[in-house]
């Protein structure tokens, strides 16, 4: 079987009220000015992001050499484990490399999630995201240690309403509320998150090419 996993980054801006003291007409008090601006927010996302990405078997012991994505590139493409077996643990090293630049001086919080479970092509069936697909922190590159057993964090599928979902084309999902964010920064500017993905195969998954679509919003705090 094969994994296939596409990325898409939605990024959401804020009106934000602001006040400021300013001096009055007379000595007598003060007035405060109110005005309103809006929170700006720019979002990238690079899969595939430092030379030496792709699967890792999960071994123990020393881990075997990255395998190069059959359909993801150097600063693009997708994240494509390859061939995959049921039952086994698997490593993504450099898989997700996320920018932003915030104007609101509380940061930003950034959401992560699947559109749908992971989905087999072949005939249908799925796979619960929560028990498959997993990320944990990484690195700018070449200093990654992760292996397929170190701890991490599941992906979960989205309570929220899906539109335009299939293995080519990238969904869109309308946000009625927000899950629990799986970063945060705490100051404007510019912040680098860095992630390996880890693919834990259920024993009883079925042959077949799956797929999911994982949907980073950043929302002004």
């Amino acid at each position: 079987m094969r994994a296939w996993i596409g990325s898409i980054a939605v990024t959401a801006a804020a009106i934000l009220a602001a006040s400021l003291p300013a001096a009055a007409s007379s000595a007598t008090g003060s007035v405060t000015v109110q005005w309103y601006a809006q929170a700006v927010v720019k979002f990238s996302l690079t899969p595939n992001y430092a030379s030496g990405c792709g699967t890792v078997k999960a071994v123990f012991g020393t881990q075997p050499a990255p395998t190069a994505p059959p359909q993801g590139c150097m600063t693009g493409g997708a994240v494509d484990f390859g061939g995959i077996l049921a039952g086994t643990n698997y490593l993504y090293k450099y898989a997700s490399h996320l920018n932003l630049t915030t104007n609101d001086v509380n940061g930003a919080s950034i959401y992560g999630e699947g559109a749908a479970d992971f989905v087999n092509t072949a005939d249908g069936t799925s796979t619960a995201l929560n028990q498959t697909l997993y990320y944990l922190n990484s690195t700018s590159g070449g200093t990654d240690s992760n292996t397929g057993y170190t701890p991490s964090y599941p992906f979960y599928h989205t309570t929220n309403s899906v539109s335009g979902n299939s293995f080519g084309t990238a969904p869109s999902i309308t946000y009625a509320s927000y899950p629990a964010p799986i970063a945060t920064t705490n100051t404007g500017g510019s912040s680098d998150l860095y992630y390996d993905y880890q693919l834990k195969v259920p024993p009883l998954a079925t042959s077949g090419q799956y797929y999911v679509w994982i949907v980073y919003t950043v929302v002004p705090r």
